[in-house]
Formats: C-alpha cells, sequence, structure tokens
C-alpha cells in the first residue's frame, strides 16, 4: 500500500485510465488480427471511455481492497478497471434502450452511427445500424470486462471469490433494468417499490457491487468487512437519491444527459412516488397527468418539478441523502479506517453525494 498521504482519487483514477488504454490496445490488435475491420468496436469502447465518466465503481474497488489491507499494484488497478468496462457495456445498452439523445454532453454512441451512416450515403437502414453497431460494441465491453479481471494477475481463488459478487451486481442491475422498463410509462408505484427498483438498479450496481469485489478481492472478512459493507449500502442508497434529483432537477450542462427523458417516460422513482404519496390534490393531479407523458411540454415538466419541489419531496431527498453518507462515514470512523488513506478516500466520496 502507498504510504499515507500518497493515496488520492486522482492518482488512482490515472492508473485506472493508464490500464484500461493498455488493455484496449492489446485487444484492439488482437481482433485486428482475425478480422481487422472489426476493431473499430474497440475504438468505439474506447471512445465512450475517454469521453467522461467519474470512474466512481474502480475507485470505490480499490478503495475498499486498500481500506480492507489488501496490497497496492497493478493487479488490483487492472481488476477494479474491468468495472469500467461493464459500465461501458451498460450505458451503451441502456442508451438504446432508453431511446436516449445524450451521454455525457455528447449524442448517444447509437445516434453518432446512425448520423454516420447517413452521411455515408446509408439513410435506409441507418437507424438500424447505429443501434445494431453500439449493441455490439456494448456486448464487447462486457466479453472483455470478464477478460480484464481474469487477466489482472490475481491468485485463481481470490478472482474466484470475486465472481460471486460481481455475478450478483449483474444480475440484480439486470433485474433492476427490467423493472425500470416495465414499469416505465405506466400508474405509479408505492415507494416501497421505487426503493426496490433503486437497490437493484443503482445502488448495487454502482456501490455496493463493487465494494463487495473489492472486499473479495482482499479476502476481508469480520468487523472490518461489516463496516465497509455497512459503508456501502448507506453511500448506495444515498448515490441513487442524488441520480434521481439529478435526473429531475438536474443542468443538462452538467449531467451530459436530456433533463427530460426520465420524466416523459415516466421513469419509477423514490424521488416521484415521495412526491405523490406526500403531495395534495392538486400537486398530485399535476405530478401523475404530467409525469409520463411523451407528449408533454417543457411548461408541463417545469410544473412537475414544482410540484415536487412545493410538497417537500425534494427536501426530503436532501436530508436523506446528506443523513445516509454520515453515517456512512460514522462506520468507517467507529472501526479506525479514517486514520489511513483509504478510508478518508472513502468518506470522501460520501461528503461529495451532500
Amino acid at each position: 500500500m502507498p504510504a499515507d498521504g500518497d493515496l488520492s482519487l486522482r492518482s488512482l483514477r490515472e492508473r485506472v485510465e493508464r490500464a484500461l488504454h493498455s488493455f484496449l490496445a492489446a485487444q484492439r490488435e488482437r481482433i485486428a488480427g482475425m478480422a481487422p475491420p472489426s476493431a473499430r468496436l474497440v475504438d468505439l469502447i474506447e471512445a465512450v471511455l475517454t469521453g467522461g465518466g467519474k470512474r466512481l465503481r474502480p475507485l470505490l474497488c480499490c478503495l475498499a481492497f486498500l481500506a480492507a489491507g489488501g496490497t497496492d499494484g497493478p493487479e488490483i488497478v487492472a481488476a477494479a478497471g474491468s468495472l469500467e468496462l461493464l459500465h461501458t457495456f451498460a450505458i451503451l445498452h441502456d442508451d438504446v434502450m432508453d431511446q436516449a439523445e445524450l451521454r455525457r454532453g455528447r449524442p448517444a454512441l447509437h445516434r453518432r452511427l446512425a448520423q454516420e451512416r447517413r452521411e455515408g450515403g446509408h439513410p435506409e437502414d441507418a437507424e438500424v445500424y447505429g443501434v445494431s453497431v453500439a449493441v455490439l460494441a456494448g456486448d464487447l465491453a462486457l466479453v472483455l470486462s470478464d477478460a480484464m479481471i481474469a487477466g489482472s494477475g490475481f491468485p485463481k481463488e481470490a478472482v474466484a471469490r470475486a465472481l460471486r459478487p460481481l455475478e450478483a451486481m449483474r444480475v440484480q442491475a439486470v433485474a433492476g433494468q427490467y423493472l425500470d422498463i416495465h414499469q416505465a410509462g405506466g400508474p405509479s408505484i408505492s415507494l416501497e417499490e421505487a426503493a426496490g427498483i433503486a437497490r437493484l438498479k443503482t445502488a448495487g450496481y454502482s456501490v455496493a457491487g463493487p465494494v463487495a469485489v473489492g472486499l473479495a478481492l482482499a479476502g476481508a472478512s469480520g468487523v472490518l468487512r461489516a463496516a465497509i459493507e455497512g459503508y456501502a449500502e448507506d453511500v448506495g442508497e444515498a448515490f441513487s437519491l442524488r441520480d434521481e434529483v439529478l435526473g429531475v432537477f438536474g443542468d443538462p450542462e452538467a449531467t451530459g444527459k436530456d433533463a427530460e427523458s426520465d420524466l416523459r417516460r415516466g421513469k419509477p422513482t423514490t424521488l416521484i412516488a415521495a412526491a405523490i404519496e406526500r403531495a395534495g390534490p392538486e400537486e398530485r393531479q399535476v405530478i401523475e397527468s404530467r409525469w409520463g407523458n411523451p407528449r408533454s411540454s417543457l411548461e408541463d415538466l417545469e410544473a412537475v418539478r414544482k410540484a415536487v419541489e412545493g410538497c417537500g419531496a425534494l427536501a426530503e431527498a436532501e436530508v436523506a441523502v446528506a443523513s445516509l453518507a454520515d453515517h456512512a462515514v460514522g462506520r468507517l470512523r467507529e472501526v479506525g479506517l479514517l486514520e489511513a488513506s483509504p478510508g478518508r478516500e472513502l468518506a470522501g466520496l460520501a461528503e461529495r453525494l451532500k
């Protein structure tokens, strides 16, 4: 492990970036050897990776591993980097399923590919081409994610331990995504149902799963493991709530995503479910008639935002995020993890959610 004070999110992020670049370069060469044009799929994956992203999942995996006593080295950086390839798979497929226009401030990949096809003189199949190639790039990112963790350099038994939480987080994410699609545009659901979807689709996949992979690679056990798992549970819920707030109130310039798409799709979230539960008759009518309506105007959606804020659901979510973040940090403090850099960086990630 680096000396206390030498570890930082920036340095970890840079190491993950280098590991991903090196791994993808090797995979590009490998695929070019079997089918040269197909190597472009690796270019598309790398374009998505270099287009932005906070590398939250690799960072959480690395920090959990180090906080649990794992030894720093290229092995954990590579294993953690595989989670960014997994995330690339997820966002490429999500953007297709959500018919997204934007991702990280740019047209979503399937949109860019469709435009490229049109400009190349094939307008008749441009949309199908864009979706098909984006899905293939996502498929390859998933396959390469497995290859990267398998070849990370950890002993086989450590990789085998990590595959259990990795498999669980992927199954949970798929189950949550199905519920998200199935419920979208339908009648409002209960707060409990919405929270269940958020735990599957966002909290587990984005926070608890990556932390569990890091703990498994470290062979963590006992009180220390329980404290870090508790931290991940709290931060996962806080992250999910913050994501929902940004989905309704976020500035597209900052989030890089269409601010209205979730509202028009009627995406089931705990924020909307809480607002419907808290709202008076007039506010509830505004939310239920305009949320999930693909024909809602910008003025209609602004009225939904005002209703969500006016009934107190937004303020309640903000309080919950801060409380969960504080509780997460408290769990680390109780077992002395704030005395070293990995624990302090984990605490900093929690604090940033406020």
